[in-house]
């Protein structure tokens, strides 16, 4: 096309600060980003009554043959806070000058419409109606349609919504034809399986290049975009119309990602899908998991697998759909650095299966590898040393509760630093048992091959009967208790008839002195504790009484569960026998020192989990103080820093904000999502069923023995209160909060864990089965059925009834 020859016509690559409208600044942009948008000249602000014919003859004839599109195009319209989309008028297929003249009149007098400004003034009071007309080449369609960078019906932000018509797109606009309808993620992974089950009007290729090219157009942008677009004949693709989607809640599934867009690292929800289970709330995001990924750098900083200088955000634990992950690419920053670290043994100690393929991107020099390793060495021997640190931080860790609201909330904010330190103590101390148990696999396996069931299995025993574990005492605890409440047989009597809450009141009034004593003993040392503990909205031990106490009075009514007790001593020397001279003499040397480190593992977790609990504390004291708060619960639905904006400036918005947050956090929990993920993480929409083979589920085991029993399901800690003496508990996962559980159980499966989780440790010390990473479980295993849980081979075998009397 020629060059501009009139002030207020211009071509659409020639526009540059003119105020021509939405519409045409919009497709201005797709072409500087590269899209193909048709030919195009636009006319600024024209009078109706005084068109230059000749000049816009000139204009038209630019363009060249065939019919035109005819569209006004409004300073307003198609702005951020409003469309006006259907409000102005469009003229397609227009041929003739005559007709495209009448057609860019009838453009003009439209933004003058009744309709317009009753529109205009319920949504922008202030509306710039000033009109342009823009005339465009009409592509002939093949295919056409609108593609939504979010869903503008469920609000979800990862989701790109393409509707397509053979033809005009003005068929699907007007209702004339029934469009094919395509969701898919942003990522484009569903794309084969959406194809399959909506037809195949649009090929694969033609799919991708309408996200590409919409999605460049929202990274532009900067949000979600609406686009019109056309192919041609030949396949050409062509963009038409570019506006933001305006009637989006700002609160959405990824609305606190820490990672938006596309990117290539990959997630696993592995360990820390243990140790924070479900979905997380905004507070805790912002106060606990920074600590927490605070002390995986510096744990990480001391062996030289990253400097803690270039830690801007969340490194290694991340959120996604308001649950947290695990970097895995960030994770073999310790094979790439570290000398010994591998790849394999990183996914282990994440309870990850080992996948070949996830490897370092690049290893650093050998002489660097092997200096970071004597680094790393140095750091774990000292772990003692970090236990010790931990013990006197959290001795002196309190939050005054009695302090003014904005010193209180600053008060957080300089206690979330101190946690983070004791987070970097704990997971020093922690990291020795887990280098320890790596160090075992290497010398069972030569460094030649994966670790298998009976490389777990003899590590199991190994690892048995260890002293002092923190988390096996609050079971010793509970059994002490419900025996002393036997030896009371008056008491236990009208203990086992009432309700927990008056139990509760029983044992706080009328109970002999020494149940008594014995009871606040254990609230003391663990009433910090509970599921999901490092979760600041769960309510622990000492908060929440009736779940222990319930299971108290089923201990007493039943009688504790004879658990299998073995000579750990013997069994090991029997084990180390059967291994060759060389790895029983490395053994004897470690073991010790391993066994030892899985105790302090128990006592650093519990340390950091207490100074948790103060923070916990704090911010519910402080919700209580927050006047403009509607309920106490609204805090843990805004972060750290929106606590401080809301008592600074008393924006009620922030309160809103929250309670959408609040409304939306049970459906993200119903999402699931694949152990490892390659890119983004995106929830499963057909999750896969898990094929029993020969009446098997398989795992690690990781406390040995067989047992055959009914299992018991449990998907919340309402489901435990069901449990019954002897069955075997099937869980997503363990933590300390079942840790009551485990002296009436039998056997324990569990979905998500490692040989050094909390559910392992206890199970061993208390002889009960166990077997974890058995993926499936809950949804294959029905509730009452009988299984053989085999703790030395990791298998769960069904059993029909002539199995079971056996």
């Amino acid at each position: 096309m020629k060059k501009n020859i009139s002030p207020n016509i211009f071509n659409l690559t020639d526009i540059s600060d003119e105020p021509v409208g939405g519409k045409a600044s919009g497709l201005k942009q797709l072409i500087e980003l590269g899209l193909p948008v048709p030919d195009t000249f636009v006319i600024v602000h024209p009078d109706p009554d005084n068109l230059d014919k000749n000049l816009l003859h000139n204009y038209i004839d630019a363009l060249g043959e065939g019919p035109k599109a005819v569209r006004s195009s409004a300073v307003s319209e198609d702005g951020r806070d409003a469309s006006f989309a259907g409000q102005f008028e469009s003229f397609l297929n227009v041929q003739g000058k005559e007709n495209i003249l009448e057609a860019i009149r009838n453009c003009i007098k439209a933004a003058s419409s009744e309709r317009v400004r009753q529109y205009s003034q319920r949504l922008i009071a202030d509306a710039d109606l000033r009109i342009s007309v823009i005339v465009q080449n009409m592509v002939p369609a093949a295919y056409a349609g609108v593609i939504f960078t979010a869903d503008p019906v469920t609000n979800r932000r990862d989701k790109v919504i393409i509707n397509a018509v053979s033809g005009l797109g003005e068929d699907l606009v007007s209702g004339k034809k029934d469009a094919h309808h395509y969701e898919l993620f942003k990522s484009g992974s569903d794309l084969e399986n959406v194809i399959r089950s909506n037809g195949h009007l649009l090929t694969s290729r033609q799919l991708r290049e309408l996200m590409k090219g919409a999605q460049a157009a929202e990274a532009h942008f900067c949000k979600p975009m609406d686009l019109e677009w056309a192919i041609d004949e030949s396949g050409s693709l062509f963009w038409l119309q570019a506006r933001p989607v305006t009637t989006l809640d700002h609160i959405h599934y990824n609305e606190l990602d820490t990672v938006k867009g596309f990117s290539n690292d990959i997630w696993t929800l592995g360990n820390i899908g243990e140790m924070m289970p479900g979905v997380t709330t905004p507070l805790t995001y912002s106060v606990v998991v920074d600590t927490i990924d605070f002390g995986m750098c510096v744990l990480a900083d001391k062996g030289g697998a990253f400097n803690l200088n270039n830690r801007k955000d969340y490194h290694y634990i991340q959120m996604f759909y308001n649950r947290l992950f695990v970097n895995l690419t960030h994770m073999m920053e310790y094979a790439e650095n570290i000398w010994l670290n591998k790849s394999e043994n990183i996914q282990s100690a994440l309870s990850v299966k080992v996948n070949p393929e996830i490897r370092e991107r690049r290893k650093a020099p050998l002489p660097k590898r092997v200096f970071n390793f004597a680094k790393q060495s140095a750091t774990v021997i000292r772990a003692n040393s970090y236990l010790n640190k931990l013990r006197k931080l959290a001795a002196g860790f309190r939050i005054d509760t009695t302090l003014p609201v904005r010193e209180l909330w600053e008060s957080l904010g300089r206690g979330k630093r101190d946690v983070s330190v004791g987070f970097g103590h704990h997971l020093i101390t922690s990291g020795q048992s887990g280098s320890l148990y790596s160090a075992f696999m290497g010398i069972m396996t030569n460094d030649k091959r994966l670790p298998d069931a009976n490389d777990h299995h003899i590590a199991t025993i190994l690892l048995s009967d260890i002293p002092d574990v923190e988390s096996a005492n609050a079971v010793k605890s509970l059994e002490s208790f419900s025996q002393q409440i036997r030896n009371h047989q008056d008491f236990a009597n009208k203990f086992i008839s009432v309700t927990p809450e008056e139990a509760i009141l029983l044992i706080q009034h009328e109970s002999p002195a020494e149940i008594r004593e014995i009871y606040q003993d254990f609230i003391r040392r663990h009433g910090h504790r509970c599921v999901r503990e490092s979760e600041l909205r769960e309510k622990p031990w000492e908060e929440n009484q009736e779940h222990l106490v319930q299971l108290l009075q089923t201990k007493v009514r039943f009688g504790d569960l004879e658990h299998r007790h073995i000579d750990v001593k013997q069994e090991i020397r029997n084990t180390l026998k059967k291994l060759p001279l060389h790895k029983r003499f490395i053994f004897r040397i470690l073991l010790p020192t391993a066994r030892t480190a899985v105790a302090r593992r128990e006592i650093s977790k519990a340390l950091s989990i207490k100074m948790v609990n103060e923070l916990r504390k704090g911010y519910r004291a402080l919700a209580s103080r927050i006047e403009l708060l509607d309920d106490t619960d609204q805090i843990y639905f805004l972060t750290h820093e929106e606590i401080g904006e809301l008592i600074e400036t008393g924006d009620r918005s922030l309160l809103e904000k929250a309670n959408r947050r609040r409304a939306l956090l049970p459906e993200t929990d119903n999402l699931q999502f694949d152990e490892v993920c390659f890119g983004i993480p995106e929830p499963i929409e057909h999750p896969e069923t898990i094929e029993i083979k020969e009446g098997q589920l398989h795992g690690t085991p990781v406390s040995s023995g067989k047992v055959k029993a009914r299992v018991r399901i449990i998907h919340t800690l309402e489901d435990a209160d069901k449990l019954e003496r002897g069955e075997i508990m099937v869980a997503s996962f363990t933590d300390i909060g079942w840790t009551p559980y485990f002296s009436i159980i039998s056997g324990l499966v569990t979905e998500i864990g490692s040989p050094l989780s909390h559910g392992a440790v206890v199970a061993r010390e208390y002889g009960i089965p166990a077997i974890v990473g058995v993926k499936g479980a809950r949804s294959n295993l029905r509730d009452g059925e009988f299984v053989l849980l085999d703790g030395d081979r990791g298998i769960v075998e069904r059993l029909i009834n002539s199995e079971v009397a056996r």
